[in-house]
């Protein structure tokens, strides 16, 4: 008796497998030029040419060639095939469905779309649950067009409902301007789209370019409609001489161009006192910074806490010596890509070095 008792909870599930199996609906052919049954090694094959139709539940499925094997519930679709649901269309060169699994596997050139906003194209694709779900693979491109952006890479992810997208596989992310032209190009190990949160992350070894600036760190997060990107893991920005650094580092655009740049937690700024040579180098420091920039150079900075400036003195090309400030704020002005005037707030400190009493610093000082 009890051993009956294992095998009725053995049975009860593979009814209700069955059940659910019988309950679905089958492919249904609609029209076809011309129909030829085919019998090969006890396999059944249903031949269909010209102008092919077929449907499942809410797909439509057209083609110019399909082979129906019944008993497996497996279809292969050839030339011009178009898949259909009320959402989207996928297209390929060849694309196997499969009833039982309700899984497609495309092949070819393929190509999904959405709507306008969002189109798809990879050399293979499997697709889940209709056409809500699918794995790409190989030159795979995410164009996500309503925000511009472009998700390349060899392996991705779409989740249609979710608006969530992935690429890895030497993936990029490209950002065009209001003619699509490439504004900001992102590479990384992984790139995600959050649709509904209007969000991109890039994660491990993150490179932006963007105009003559060059950001590196670990973790991106972009968010499209703020234009606003959050940049963590040791965080550096480069633009020409201008290099700056800090434990996180937020990039503002405006009308497309970086407007201002903050960082927060060791905040580090340095450039060259003379254009002609590296060294030696003015530097502002603090535990947070804001730096407004307009055409590409840098207007105004904002140092807070313990907040320290070093910069050289030059009058009319001539050294004149060394000055540090300190204080709890520090607001410094630029004109002509040089230091004109510091105003400072709280635990005011200041030393004058003559240029005859200045040593530049060794590489090794001049870092954290």
């Amino acid at each position: 008796m009890a051993r009956s008792g294992k095998l009725l909870w053995w049975i009860v599930p593979l009814f209700a497998v069955a059940v659910i199996a019988q309950t679905r609906s089958p492919i249904h052919l609609d029209h076809a030029n011309s129909l030829v049954v085919t019998e090969e090694g006890g396999v059944i094959c249903r031949e269909l040419r010209g102008d092919v139709k077929m449907t499942k539940d809410s797909l439509t499925m057209t083609c110019d060639h399909a082979l129906h094997y019944p008993d497996s519930g497996r279809v292969v679709f050839l030339r011009n095939v178009e898949v259909r649901d009320p959402h989207r269309i996928l297209l390929a060169d060849k694309i196997t469905y499969d009833e039982l699994s309700e899984v497609i596997e495309a092949g070819g050139h393929v190509r999904v779309y959405q709507g306008d906003t969002l189109s798809v194209t990879s050399r293979r694709a499997r697709y889940y649950q209709q056409l809500s779900q699918g794995h790409l693979f190989d030159d795979v491109r995410i164009n996500e067009r309503s925000r511009r952006l472009v998700l390349i890479g060899q392996i991705g992810y779409l989740d249609h409902v979710r608006q969530y997208g992935r690429v890895t596989g030497n993936p990029v992310m490209t950002e065009g301007d209001s003619t699509f032209r490439i504004v900001t190009r992102v590479t990384g190990d992984t790139v995600e789209y959050f649709g509904e949160e209007k969000r991109v992350r890039v994660a491990g070894n993150v490179t932006i370019v963007r105009d003559s600036l060059v950001a590196t760190g670990q973790v991106l997060d972009y968010f499209t409609d703020e234009r606003m990107a959050v940049l963590l893991g040791s965080p550096e920005a480069v633009r020409g001489e201008n290099h700056t650094r800090g434990d996180t580092m937020k990039l503002f655009f405006d009308n497309e161009q970086l407007s201002r740049v903050e960082m927060i937690g060791q905040a580090l700024a340095t450039s060259p006192a003379d254009s002609s040579f590296p060294e030696p180098l003015n530097r502002m420091e603090g535990q947070r910074m804001t730096l407004w920039i307009t055409d590409g150079v840098i207007t105004e900075a904002l140092v807070e806490g313990t907040a320290i400036a070093t910069y050289y003195i030059r009058d009319q090309d001539k050294k004149r010596g060394m000055n540090v400030t300190s204080g709890d704020r520090l607001l410094i002005f630029f004109a002509d890509r040089q230091m004109s005037r510091i105003r400072v707030e709280g635990g005011t400190q200041g030393t004058y070095t003559p240029q005859r009493l200045t040593a530049v610093p060794a590489n090794n000082d001049i870092k954290r």
